[in-house]
């Protein structure tokens, strides 16, 4: 695993924009409510994780993508109980 992400942030130099784009995908997802997109920042959002998670002030840094995942679960079950309570009428 410690390959692919050398890979992904140092040899590709990715860190940067993954990291942009997780946030604007955050965003979008936080303003539209798509757990689609909230999971597409939970993944670009992933390979930062992992290398702070190295460094011994941060272990924990390896767990902020599950916020994300959380809130995409969160907002899967708000649009699928929608969608019945929309059937049922």
């Amino acid at each position: 695993m410690e390959e692919t992400m050398g890979f992904l942030l140092g040899t590709l130099d990715l860190f940067y924009p993954l990291l942009i784009a997780s946030v604007f995908t955050f965003l979008y997802a936080l303003v539209m409510r798509s757990w689609v997109w909230m999971l597409v920042s939970a993944i670009l959002l992933y390979p930062e994780a992992w290398l702070f998670s190295g460094y011994p002030p941060y272990p924990w840094a390896k767990f902020v993508p599950f916020i994300q995942l959380i809130l995409a679960i969160i907002f899967y079950f708000k649009k699928t109980s929608k969608l019945k309570s929309r059937e049922l009428k």
